[in-house]
């Protein structure tokens, strides 16, 4: 039997992580013929999913090597554990791992990274511009250690594609037994605990209230929207909030409901999912939002316009301009798309799991 052994920093409730989780979910459901397990760096704090990756049957161990950039002195301890593990692949995920990862030894045992986002966006927006480019150019350059790197879209592959990356494009799926829409009468049911009209058009965000997300955006634009028909719901933390919050005053149309412990149960009351983030890798959040059957108004970036070119209507709006979201928002309240055929037909964690099981078995 194949051993993968997956090496991440932890498995706290991020998009990573709800990634991987639902790629050895659809794996497991299957009874596949290979045996995953996980080494995470450092200790879980906050909201980790550890409980749901043991409930899968999967083996997780920890290094217990405390965050921060003394970290990299513990690649020892870390090659120790891996191996222990008696691995056929290593998979890592993540600045922290994939550097440590790099700096293994491992012989003749392939490693393989996954890269979910644009590293020169996403670091200089996290960092500051000096700091985070020299993360991302020396990130990418550990990356040449690899033998194979995944990237989560063909916007991701363009950006960091040079000749010494093998680089391979994997579409993020999420699952699609999980992910289902309510019928009519449970939503409006739904709508009803929540206090919300089953004739009002609901909108809703899920992600950290961080600049990139741009939620300060998407708050004023409902604000001179005005129209008491359509509830904005945003849903996440972070260090917006109080921003956010001063923003949205006594507005009666705009929900601030913090981070809640999943996802679903507010997206299917939703009629559309917005999002006006200044930069993404292949935003899970969408996924979810098109398998429940929600569809996408989304901000121009380039991987929003990729994920959402297979859907047939223009659900694109010029970022940061009222003018545009406004007119996007007033055109489609009415539409009516096939979202789940579509997203199934692209998206699912199914299709995604297959292609990562060719590509392990392709790297041996």
């Amino acid at each position: 039997m194949l051993t993968v052994t997956l090496v991440c920093s932890s498995l706290i409730r991020l998009g990573p992580t709800n990634v991987i989780y639902n790629m050895l979910n659809a794996y497991y459901s299957k009874k596949g013929d290979i045996n995953f397990k996980i080494v995470t760096i450092s200790p879980e704090e906050g909201d980790s999913r550890i409980q749901e990756f043991l409930d899968l049957g999967i083996n997780v161990e920890c290094a217990n090597i405390q965050p921060g950039i003394k970290g990299i002195l513990h690649v020892k301890k870390l090659k120790t554990l891996i191996l222990s593990t008696n691995p056929d692949i290593v998979h890592s995920y993540g600045f922290r791992a994939d550097m440590m990862v790099s700096l293994m030894d491992l012989g003749n045992i392939p490693k393989v990274s996954s890269l979910w986002n644009n590293p020169f966006d996403d670091y200089t927006m996290l960092f500051g511009k000096i700091k985070g480019y020299l993360m991302a150019v020396a990130h990418l350059r550990q990356l040449r250690k690899f033998n194979n790197v995944v990237v989560c879209s063909e916007f991701i592959k363009e950006k960091v594609e040079e000749p010494k990356l093998n680089l391979s494009v994997i579409y993020t799926g999420v699952p699609s037994n999980y992910f289902v829409p309510l019928n009519l009468a449970e939503k409006n049911e739904r709508r009803k605990q929540l206090n919300i009209s089953p004739d009002t058009k609901v909108y809703l965000f899920i992600g950290n209230l961080i600049n990139r997300k741009n939620p300060k955006f998407l708050i004023e634009s409902f604000k001179r929207l005005n129209d008491e028909n359509k509830l904005l719901i945003i849903m996440g933390d972070g260090p917006l909030m109080e921003e956010c919050k001063e923003l949205v005053g006594d507005n009666k149309n705009i929900r601030l409901i913090g981070a809640q412990p999943g996802t679903l149960y507010y997206l299917q009351i939703a009629d559309f999912y917005i999002s006006a983030s200044l930069s993404e890798g292949f935003p899970t959040a969408v996924l979810e939002a098109m398998g429940v059957d929600v569809i996408p108004i989304l901000s121009d970036i380039a991987p929003h316009c990729e994920m959402i070119k297979v859907l047939p209507a223009n659900l694109f709006f010029k970022n940061n301009d009222f003018e545009s979201i406004s007119d996007v928002i007033i055109k489609n309240e009415n539409i009516n798309i096939p979202v789940r055929e579509i997203f199934l037909d692209n998206y699912s964690a199914d299709t995604m799991q297959k292609n990562y099981i060719d590509l392990y078995k392709n790297a041996l």
